[in-house]
């Protein structure tokens, strides 16, 4: 495994472990594309995994695919809730009792998909581990 692969793995298992790793909504814009970057950096080495283990390129491919719809769903549905509240620094009571029920299950969606993306992201990091250590 080359050294660099190591320290990603290392650093997004550590990360993505925590349950706390996504920000709440009303931040979740910002943090969007460093969570991208992440994503990014791990595929990179699902890619070098897939050169060197031609074996394990589909199931790979798979991660990928999965990975990536269900980062789409959650900023979808991040972005669905906010357009609902735009201009609002703060929601008051009164906004959450307004709340339709059809917006507190795309806010629940909302947490479930995140939390999915979590769960993913981390087996697809032990995924590359047993792999790219067998290089």
């Amino acid at each position: 495994m080359r050294a660099k692969d190591a320290k990603i793995l290392d650093e997004l298992e550590m990360l993505y472990g925590d349950k706390d790793c996504f920000y709440p909504l009303r931040k979740w814009f910002g943090t969007a594309e460093v969570h991208w970057a992440n994503l990014k950096r791990l595929f990179i080495v699902g890619d070098y995994a897939k050169e060197h283990n031609p074996s394990v390129a589909e199931r790979i491919t798979a991660y990928r695919r999965r990975i990536v719809d269900l980062f789409h769903q959650t900023k979808d549905l991040a972005a669905g809730w906010e357009s609902e509240r735009k201009g609002k620094r703060r929601l008051s009571t009164e906004d959450y009792v307004k709340a339709t029920d059809e917006s507190w299950d795309s806010l629940d969606k909302w947490a479930n998909t995140q939390e999915r993306l979590r769960c993913l992201i981390l087996e697809f990091v032990k995924f590359l581990f047993c792999v790219v250590s067998e290089l």
